[in-house]
């Protein structure tokens, strides 16, 4: 079975999820300076040869109304920078619409009744965990 690894990224994190089958499990969450993304690829790629993968899923946060903005240029920047650094070929990565994905985070994490600092400590690896889920739906 296939190994992939979903991200949703932010500013100053990047929220990580796994899967190896239907299933995707939080990961991790890499901290970083703000925008510096050099940075944060630099740690993503000790990530990456450390746990192995098949291909990488983006979250990609298009505006309500489907357009795109600030947002979407951030991750843009990202993975251009990962494939400047030689972490990953663009071959190798997919965009998947976040759209709503920290909202239902939130909501499986009050569910679960996790208390608000554990919220803020998961929110970026359970969003992950659904932009790889939703991937992993849309390929099944």
């Amino acid at each position: 079975m296939a190994k992939y690894i979903g991200l949703d990224l932010g500013s100053k994190t990047i929220g990580i999820a796994t899967s190896e089958g239907y299933f995707a499990n939080p990961k991790e969450t890499i901290r970083f300076q703000e925008n510096n993304f050099l940075e944060a690829v630099t740690k993503l790629d000790i990530f990456l040869k450390k746990e192995g993968f098949e291909k990488i899923i983006v979250g990609y946060p298009k505006n309500m109304d489907g357009s795109t903005g600030h947002r979407v240029e951030m991750v843009e920047e990202f993975i251009a920078k990962m494939v400047e650094q030689k972490v990953i070929s663009s071959e190798l990565i997919e965009r998947v619409d976040e759209r709503l994905t920290t909202r239902m985070a939130k909501q499986v994490m009050i569910s679960a009744d996790l208390s608000r600092k554990k919220q803020k400590e998961n929110k970026d690896q359970i969003a992950a965990k659904l932009i790889l889920e939703t991937y992993i739906n849309s390929i099944k």
